[in-house]
This record gives C-alpha cells, structure tokens and sequence, in this order.
C-alpha cells in the first residue's frame, strides 16, 4: 500500500479533478452567466474569465459567477484565489453540495485534506446520492490512513455508481488496510475484470493470495502484471513468489526471469542466491564449459556471494582449474574470459572464502609476483594471469594497481578492474572525508569498531528497489493492518537516523522508501562507511548524511527524529538495552523505531559451533575462518556444527565473521524484550518477516498479533523460527 495505490483516487478527469459545473440564473445576468459557462466547458478559459466579471458588474453578489471563476483560477493553477472565490460563493449559498464539492477538490490539491473532508461531508449531507463526493471522501479518507472510515464511503459510492474499476481498487485497498483479506480480494477482481490493465491491482491481489499459501495463483497474477509493465512493485512480488518455489518447479521461462531479477536487482540480490544456486546444481552445470551459456548462473556469480555448498565445491575446483590454465601459460577465448571474469568477481564477492591448499597457494604467489613486475615494467599482462590472481586477491591490493585502469582491456576484464581496483581506490578516498559525530572511547565499542575495519559488512552491489515513496504510516498498516499504530503529527519531512549502518544498503533503501526522508547513517566503521558513500553517491541518492559515531555518544547530538532503525547493532554493544535507550532519547514522541536483536532460543547452533571453535583455537582471520568452514562442513548432515552452513552469512568471509566470530553478542527472550518494551511504555507494532504469516494461522484471535507471551509460546514450539533475527517495530507514547 503506496503511493500508486492511492494514485488512483482522483482519476478520470483532466488534472485529476472534476468539476460541477452550477446551474445558470435567469435575466441578463443569467444569459451572460450561460455563455460564461458554455466557454469554461469548451476550454476557452480567458473569455469565461471576462464574461464572468462582467456578470459581476451587473450582481456583485451572483453566487454562480464567483463559483465559475474560483474553477477557473484552479485551473490555471492560482489555488488561492481559487479557495477564496469558491468560498465566496459558498458564504452566499451554503447550500450548494457542487460548490462545497468543488472547493474540497482545490483544497485537496494543495495537501488541506482535513478541511477538503469537511466539504465532502457537507456535499453528501446536501445530496446524499452524491456518487462522486463519497467517493472523494473515500480516496481522503484512504491517503489518512483512516480505512474503518472510507469503507462506508466506497460502499455508497460504488452502489451509487458501480463500475469504476480504480473505485473498487481503492475500496479493495482500505479493506486489505483492516485485514479483510477476503473482501478485498474480492474487490480486487471486479477492479481486474473492469480494467485488466491495472498493473497495481495484479500485485495488490497477488500478495493476499501469496499470504494465504496460494503461491501458484500468485505468480500468476504477477507474471501477468509483469506482461502488462514491469514495476518496482510487481518485480518485488515475483521474487517473493519464486522464493517459495522448489528447484522442480522452474521451467525455462522462469528461469530467465529469475536472471534478470538477479542482475538487475529486483530485490537484494543475496535473497535470490541460494535459489539461484540450487537451480544450476540440479541443472548439473559445470564450469567453466556450462557457465558460459547460462545466463543464470553467470547472473548469480557476479551479483551476489554463492550460497549452496555444492555450488561453491564447483566454482571452487574451477578456480583451481583457472590457476593451472594460467600457470601453463594457456589462451582463452572470449567466452572463456567472461567466465572466468565472472568467477574472479564471484571471489571477491564473497571476500575470498573459498578452500584453497599450500600448493595452489604458492602457484597463486609466483602469478601475482609475474603480475607485480609487469605492472612495475609497463610489459604485456597474460589475461588469466590477471584474471587468476585476481580470484584469490582483490587486485588493489598490488603495488601501482592503479596503472591497470589506463590500459585497454576486454569489457569483462574492464568489469573486474572496476570491481576490484576504480572503486576500492574511490572509497580509500572517500573515508576521509567522513565527519566524526563523536568519539569511540567504549572499549567493546573499540573491539566491535576493528573487527568492521578490517572486514565491512556486508559486501553488496545493489540495494532492494522500494517503488513508489510513502508515507510511514502506510508502510507500517500494509505490514500490520491490525496493530495500534498511532498516526503522528503531519510533518513536511520524516527525519530518519539507521544507526549501525555499515556498507549502507538499509540506508540507501530507507531513503527512498519513505517521502521527505531525511537520512543520518551512522557507524563505527570508516571503512563500512565509505563502501556506504560510494554505492549512495553511484546511485544518484542524495538524501543520506553519512558519519562515524558510537551510539553510547549520541546523547550529546541535538538532533531528533521520526524513525530509527536498528536492525543489527545493539546485540554488539556493550549493553543492549543501554544502547536502546539512548536511541530512545532521540525518538521524537509518536515516533517510530525498527529493532532487530538476535534471539538466544534459534542460536543454539551458533553456540555450539563458538563453543568449537574455541576449543580448536581459530582466530578471527580470514586464513582461520576459511579453515574452520571447511571444518564445519565436514561434519554430517543433522550435527548442530554442520547446520551452521543453512546461514546465508555463512558464504562470505566478513558475514561469516559476524555470524561465528564477533568479538560481542548478546542473545535474548522474547520475554526479555517485553519487558523493555513494558519499562519503556512503547507500543509494540509487530514483528515482521515469514514469521507473522505462520503466527496468524496458529493464532488467528490475535487479530493484532501484539501478543508477546502468545509469540514466546509460538517460538518455543517453533525454535528456529528467528533464526535470522527477531525484526520488529515499536512506537513512542
């Protein structure tokens, strides 16, 4: 529930208003009224302008003349004059349900809606069979947020004048918004049955019937949305669809469209990797022969870190391969190149995770010296040289690399010197020019801060598309159409703070999800922090302010906000609650906080395996945690060490390190959570994820689904179930 749905309210007519014209008095007055209103209708505006005036010469005070010429300023887009000369009108005839019509839709234009309401109401009073101003009035009520209300209003509108396809849209909208699934589902088809063309209603019916676990329907309705246009919005719904797939149910034509979803980041593209892999597993794809003619599993290696073990056994015995081509001196033809381009940005990817022994090892170092000296000596570099060294080492890491970008190159290895050489040096720029909010003196802040340093996190190439902005309130009612939320003050921005941004992918959504952001992303991290700046500043997003900063400091900022996110952080500090309230402290009142907090009850493997670790003596480096994988995987399937591998940060080295090696984690309850929230007096809104479609079959009565001790309950016979992280929102009394 967007703003493309709630465009719809005020089709139909030009500018998105419609206008009645009013009836015409007798007498001279009447007759040059009558012509006045004949050129208005015509679109002849000036000379309806100047009759009107003249009406006005002969009766000041002519109700209809003053009417015409408040429609005519609006159309000209002088608002002002038109609000008061319509309400001129109407303080001389109150009681005309057109004029107070009319004014509402001016003063709806120019964003008054609680004062364009009043007008309707008064315009339906009048004239209760009024079709058209019920059915403002809905579309007013729907873009408030206030569904109970434009229900009753849709319903007069649309047994007064059935067959508006938008109509029953909205009115399927504003139901959805109450969690009547089934009615709006219902209005959702006669709006497809009036207007098949509306792409936005395929996505809307799309995601109740994908919630009530029928996913075939559901792609469907999405597959044909995509026919009629490929939105943000309908792209977010296949992946979501295709997610819930087997492998055994791709045919060709979707895995094409899976392809793409990949490489041109229908959603994040890591949600789509371990899919992506499975499918070139069962295809039996092998590199690089395979690899060459399958756009899938080429869209996967450059786009996002491999997630399927088999997968990364394959890719990780063709780099072996790729370092014997090169050492033999071998060619490549153009094809060839492109694989093995795309395997080496794969490896830089996931930063290096793949096994590798002492022998290939030492082949890597006399590569990477021959590579050294021809870039010192300006002489001619042997493609899979280049293309070898670079899969096991990001290639900025060589003395005078940057000489590399002058020469000329195949496009894919000109692709994999952007990767690895143009945007690290760009970011290796970029961190010194990054305030510092305050100091990091915290001594686990100090131990949290070295370990992003050294590895950021997480490495991405593209953010989820957000579609259309919106408001908070909508985004927050499409996801708990039941809960308490309150609907805060109206404000001519939404001022947003993500703290523990680190590379700056929830940032970079943030901002373009909601209207008005403003953004303050913060880290401890320089480094997370400039991998932030340079994707925003490559996307074309300048609503992001970026800084260092230790949340334990932020007590002494002046700034206050609408929304803070803290999707990952406080489990990493010194105190989790403590972190929590100081962010509590810079909440406005009414405003609204995401939260995420890793919970002790699905971790239970991940303490198995720490507890392993430990015992094995692994460090934090990457030439440990590469060894303890390999460790972990030899473990079989069904032991608590091997299961860590059904992590989706397992696959890379840095997500691997936050996920089994951080120097600081607090795991927690759900009654622990409750408790805060109790202590803190705020409201709590929902958690959010797969996890709430399973609560409401169990506990369908919990209509809100705000009950934390019946949550405790559904988690404990469901251990697993945030195995991710427990997301949810609150809000500030």
């Amino acid at each position: 529930m967007n703003r493309k749905d709630r465009r719809a309210a005020g089709k139909g007519s030009k500018d998105g208003v419609r206008f009645v014209a009013p009836p015409a008095p007798g007498a001279l007055a009447g007759n040059l009224f009558a012509a006045a209103a004949y050129h208005f209708r015509t679109g002849q505006i000036a000379e309806a302008e100047r009759l009107c005036r003249d009406v006005l010469t002969f009766d000041r005070d002519h109700t209809d003349a003053h009417h015409l010429l408040g429609m005519i300023a609006f159309r000209v887009g002088r608002h002002d004059a038109a609000i008061e000369l319509i309400g001129r009108a109407l303080a001389l005839n109150g009681r005309n349900a057109d004029g107070h019509f009319n004014l509402a839709q001016v003063l709806r234009a120019v964003g008054r809606l609680d004062e364009a309401a009043v007008h309707l109401a008064q315009a339906t009073e009048l004239r209760r069979d009024y079709a058209a101003a019920h059915l403002v009035l809905a579309d007013i009520y729907l873009q408030q947020v206030r569904f109970g209300e434009a229900v009753p209003r849709y319903q007069r509108a649309l047994a007064l004048a059935p067959g508006q396809a938008e109509a029953h849209s909205n009115f399927g909208v504003a139901l959805a918004g109450l969690g009547r699934w089934d009615e709006a589902a219902a209005q959702y088809r006669r709006a497809l049955v009036l207007k098949p063309e509306l792409v936005d209603v395929y996505r809307n019916l799309g995601r109740i019937v994908l919630a009530q676990g029928n996913v075939a329907e559901a792609l469907a309705l999405v597959r044909r949305a995509l026919a009629v246009k490929e939105t943000d919005e309908a792209r977010a719904l296949f992946v979501q669809c295709v997610k819930q797939l087997s492998p055994a149910e791709f045919d060709d034509d979707l895995r094409g469209l899976l392809a793409r979803a990949l490489s041109e980041g229908w959603s994040r593209p890591s949600e789509l990797s371990a899919l992506a892999g499975e499918l070139a597993i069962r295809h039996g794809k092998r590199m690089p022969a395979d690899a060459a003619n399958d756009p899938l599993l080429r869209a996967l290696m450059e786009s996002a870190p491999v997630r399927t073990v088999e997968l990364e056994r394959s890719l990780t015995t063709a780099r072996t391969d790729l370092v014997r081509r090169a050492a033999a001196h071998a060619s490549a033809d153009d094809r060839q190149l492109g694989v093995f381009c795309a395997l080496a940005r794969q490896c830089f990817i996931n930063e290096y995770v793949f096994a590798c022994d002492a022998d290939e090892l030492a082949q890597v170092q006399a590569l990477r010296d021959d590579l050294a000296a021809a870039i010192e000596s300006n002489a001619d570099i042997p493609l899979l040289t280049l293309i070898a060294v670079a899969a096991f080492m990001p290639l900025h890491s060589l003395a005078g690399a940057q000489a590399l970008l002058e020469r000329p190159w195949p496009a894919a290895i000109g692709a994999l010197l952007d990767q690895q050489v143009r945007e690290p040096l760009q970011e290796s720029d970029i961190r010194e020019s990054i305030q510092a909010l305050t100091p990091i003196e915290d001594e686990i802040s100090l131990k949290v801060q070295r370990q992003y340093e050294a590895m950021p996190y997480p490495r991405w190439l593209k953010a989820a598309p957000t579609g259309q902005p919106t408001t908070i309130e909508w985004y927050l009612r499409s996801q708990f159409p039941a809960a308490p939320i309150r609907v805060s003050a109206s404000r001519s921005g939404l001022d947003v703070l993500i703290a523990g941004c680190g590379t700056g992918q929830h940032a970079v959504e943030a901002a373009q999800r909601f209207a008005g952001a403003h953004v303050l992303a913060i880290d401890l991290s320089r480094t997370s922090l400039g991998y932030a700046l340079r994707q925003t500043r490559a996307q074309g997003i300048g609503n992001i302010e970026y800084a260092q900063a230790d949340i334990l400091k932020l007590d002494s900022l002046a700034r206050r906000f609408d929304l803070i996110e803290a999707g990952g952080v406080l489990h990493h500090m010194r105190g989790w609650a403590e972190g929590w309230q100081v962010l509590l402290t810079l909440l406005r009142p009414g405003g609204f906080m995401h939260v995420g907090l890793y919970s002790a009850l699905a971790r239970a493997d991940i303490r198995a395996a720490r507890a392993f670790i430990a015992e094995q003596g692994y460090g934090g480096t990457a030439d440990d945690i590469r060894r303890c994988r390999q460790d972990l995987l030899s473990f079989d399937e069904g032991s608590p060490l091997r299961d860590v591998a059904r992590y989706p940060d397992f696959f890379t080295t840095s997500e691997c390190r936050d996920l089994l090696f951080h120097v600081q984690e607090h795991q927690l309850t759900i009654a622990e959570i409750k408790a805060f929230i109790a202590a803190e007096r705020l409201s709590f809104i929902g958690f959010t994820g797969e996890a709430a479609l399973a609560y409401r079959r169990r506990f369908p009565n919990d209509s809100a689904m705000t009950d934390l001790d019946r949550w405790q309950q559904f988690e404990t016979e469901n251990p697993t179930l945030f195995s991710g992280m427990y997301q949810f929102w609150v809000q500030k009394a």
